[in-house]
């Protein structure tokens, strides 16, 4: 089983990748979206419940031994990329923690590279896509 932290701001390229790669046996953690579904706008005020539900998806994803696609909501500006890789504390020790990186959409993000590069050693894969 595999945990994917998908860096991309624009979901059609990654459907476009799931798509042209045939990616099966998975699911989509989007987080702006499940914002948007479980109707939360204010995201400091419901945090506890919210982080609740995305990891009882997790769990429920990976005891179907499917593949998860976590993709993080960078609209919003005060997340930190460190605390994306705290997920990896949660997982047990049988599933891969993987990183898929669209390149082209952080290129002039200083920060993010920084972070995911000082991070690298926590990755059991990675997975650098110029374009797409």
């Amino acid at each position: 089983m595999n945990f994917y932290i998908v860096f991309t701001k624009n979901r059609k390229k990654f459907d476009k990748y799931v798509k042209v790669n045939k990616v099966k046996n998975k699911t989509i953690i989007d987080i702006k979206q499940q914002l948007e579904e479980y109707n939360i706008i204010n995201y400091n005020e419901y945090k506890e419940y919210f982080n609740l539900l995305i990891y009882t998806k997790i769990n429920q994803t990976l005891m179907k031994k499917k593949d998860v696609y976590y993709l993080p909501n960078f609209s919003n500006k005060q997340m930190v990329v460190e605390d994306i890789f705290k997920i990896k504390k949660i997982l047990e020790n049988n599933v891969n923690f993987n990183i898929l990186l669209f390149f082209d959409e952080f290129k002039d993000d200083d920060v993010v590279y920084q972070s995911i590069l000082e991070n690298m050693s926590i990755f059991n894969a990675s997975q650098i896509l110029k374009s797409y």
